[in-house]
Parts: C-alpha cells; structure tokens; sequence
C-alpha cells in the first residue's frame, strides 16, 4: 500500500478549508512534470493499483435496465427516494465500470447506483425486491471495490484555484480518466474528490499530473489521500475475495 504523504495531505486540506496560505518551505519551486500515459489498466478486470488500503472500499452496486422507453432519472430518482425513506441511506452515482468482467460480459447496465458503506449485497438484494420500480426490467446486485478518494494542491504564488480549475477542465485529462469527479475551490487551493471503479497507478500518476500543470507545481505535490475515515481495504496480497455472489432478476 502507498499512501501520499498523509501527514502534508492532512495540512493541505486544512489550509485549503480555512483558507490560510502558506508556501510550505518551497514547496512551489520545484519544476511541473510532464504529462504521463495513462497505463496499468486490465479492461474490464480491477486495474492495477498501489493506492489502496482507505482509498479503496468495499460497497455494494446495483445494475439497473430499465424497460425499453424507461425515464432512468425517474428511476434513480424513486429509488433514492426509497432508500431515504427506508434509512438504507444515500445512493451514489457510478458508471458501470465499477462492477466485475463477469457481470459486464453478459450485462452493461444503464444506470448504476452504489449503496453505503457496510450495507451487504443481501441487504440490497431486499431492499431492491421489496422497492424494484415496474420500470426496471432487470437488476443485479453485486459487491464491489470503489476508488473513493481526493486529490489536493495549493497552486504555485500568483495561479488562483479558480484557473486551476478552469485550465484542469479545458485540458480534459480528469474527464477522460475520471469520468466523473468534484471540485471544490477555496481560497488557498483545491480539492477534487473522485468515487468510483479503481484506478491504476498510471490513470493516478495522469491526474496529478495535469493537477500539478494546471496548478504550476510538479506532478508529486498534488496530493492523493482517502476522502473518509477507516481502514479500507488492502490489495498488497491480491484482490481479496468479496465473498458474496451476484443476484439477478
């Protein structure tokens, strides 16, 4: 497991969330890397990855498709709705991407929406049987492993976290790696917090790297640690076995 300095990281964001500033001992005079290839991907297997331990986390997804014709916002709108009202919690959005080779060989679902941490496959099997809307057609279950982390850079001495936001969106590097990510501009710097399938190393090293251009600092300044609390789950042996099997209807 390789996390990012987690002490420097823990200082960043408190400096990007009060606002202070600070140039920590020169930390923005050394030169921006340039941009690195995206690479340790495996398709639709788990990619590759040394960033483990809390940025990556066992959830459960469901795979939804709908009917031919079907509203997917209606969908995921009363299925949240249910899950509020049920005190499951909150659904978050994903792509497809987060779920197993096997699943994807025989289905790529329209809409993906991931359960709260340490809610069981079994328990979203119940929970989707007893509030499946009449639009779905078909759904699975499956316990997955997430990338759930931020990244976070204070910008080198006369760059604003607003162009660096603006200049990290126009390059397009996050879109294409991330697909879907959230920025959050403060005053010192910016955080991008990213939920979804497991990045490589390659995919990671690409982001900050673009971070770091956008930001005038070198690529090992963005910083990369676990948006939430707890252990996590560690692939220094292997991609661990998530024990509960898929259930379709």
């Amino acid at each position: 497991m390789r996390v990012q300095r987690p002490a420097l990281l823990a200082l960043a964001l408190l400096l990007i969330v009060t606002g202070s500033v600070a140039r920590l001992g020169g930390w923005f005079d050394t030169p921006v890397l340039a941009a690195e290839a995206v690479t340790g991907d495996a398709g639709d297997e788990l990619a590759t990855t040394s960033f483990d331990g809390p940025l990556v986390r066992k959830r459960t997804a469901i795979a939804v498709h709908p009917v031919t014709g079907a509203d997917r916002v209606r969908i995921a709108r009363d299925l949240r709705a249910a899950a509020v009202r049920e005190n499951v919690g909150e659904l978050t959005d994903a792509t497809f991407a987060v779920f197993s080779g096997a699943l994807l060989e025989y289905l790529v679902p329209e809409l993906t929406l991931v359960l709260p941490e340490g809610v069981s496959a079994r328990h979203g099997e119940a929970f989707m049987r007893d509030h499946r809307p009449d639009s779905v057609g078909f759904y699975v279950v499956e316990p997955v492993l997430v990338h759930d982390l931020t990244f976070a850079v204070l910008p080198a001495a006369g760059i604003s976290p607003a162009t660096v936001q603006e200049r990290v969106d126009a390059e397009g590097v996050l879109a294409d790696s991330l697909n879907r990510y959230r920025t959050t501009v403060q005053p010192a710097g910016l955080t991008i917090q990213y939920f979804g399938a497991v990045l490589s190393d390659g995919q990671i090293g690409a982001v900050r790297a673009s971070i770091g251009r956008a930001a005038g600092v070198a690529a090992d300044r963005v910083l990369v640690e676990a948006t939430q609390p707890g252990p996590g789950v560690d692939l220094s042996n292997g991609v661990p076995d998530l024990v509960e099997r898929p259930h379709g209807h």
